[in-house]
């Protein structure tokens, strides 16, 4: 063996001892990686234990439960929206039959609208649904005195013509 060969020889044993340190150092960080995910293993294996231990059975008793009580409230709606429907069907001939006199249908109109302390002016005793009347009214809104008319017929209000007494007188 030569002085070329043996240094030949010692330069390839340093290549492959310099390529076999490196492939172990890829190794090692390969190594890390897999025991970063034997944690997560570890830990995924606890949800599952956690789970066996849970009693499922009770929490599926428990939604049945509650669904057969929604399907009892489901029912009970039904019920309900089919009496409202009726007790509508038997209102609506009444209200047709019997509409409010004048003076309620005015006082309805003026009291939804905000007025408050109303005083009809005018006699009604003898006014008829039929009949147009012409009704002149006192009211308050707002601790403002209003004075005007409302006219009324067939069971509904025309008009209703108010106006504040700063208004009307100045």
């Amino acid at each position: 063996m030569t002085t070329i060969q043996f240094g030949l020889f010692i330069a390839a044993v340093l290549i492959g001892f310099g390529l076999i340190y490196l492939q172990l150092l890829r190794f090692q960080t390969h190594l890390r990686d897999v025991s970063a995910l034997k944690g997560v293993n570890d830990r995924l294996q606890g949800v599952s234990d956690a789970l066996a231990r849970m009693n499922l059975t009770n929490v599926e008793e428990r939604l049945e439960l509650i669904l057969n009580q929604l399907s009892q409230l489901g029912g009970s709606c039904k019920r309900l929206e089919r009496a409202v429907e009726q007790s509508r069907e038997l209102a609506a001939p009444a209200a047709a039959a019997a509409p409010y006199p004048p003076r309620a249908l005015v006082e309805t109109r003026l009291f939804s609208l905000g007025y408050r302390r109303l005083r009809l002016l005018t006699d009604l005793s003898s006014a008829k649904i039929a009949d147009e009347v012409e009704v002149v009214v006192e009211c308050e809104k707002n601790q403002m005195t209003h004075k005007g008319k409302v006219v009324a017929c067939n069971g509904e209000i025309r008009d209703v013509s108010l106006q504040s007494v700063t208004q009307a007188f100045p």
